[in-house]
């Protein structure tokens, strides 16, 4: 069983699957709108110099 992360723990070009979101309310319902739900694969492509915001390709 691999171990779980973070988003922001993602290597940048490192492809994950989402297995589950542990988030409530108003962000679990904003990552729902943009396709991060269970079974999808992400990819971080791009993060700024002090770490946030990062960019995520989703369902390419």
């Amino acid at each position: 069983m691999k171990a779980r992360m973070k988003l922001n723990e993602i290597k940048i070009d490192k492809e994950v699957k989402i297995k589950d979101l542990k988030v409530e309310g108003a962000i679990k319902t904003r990552m729902l709108d943009l396709g991060m739900i269970k079974g999808t694969i992400i990819k971080p492509v791009f993060r700024s110099p002090l770490g946030d915001p990062t960019a995520y390709e989703v369902r390419r």
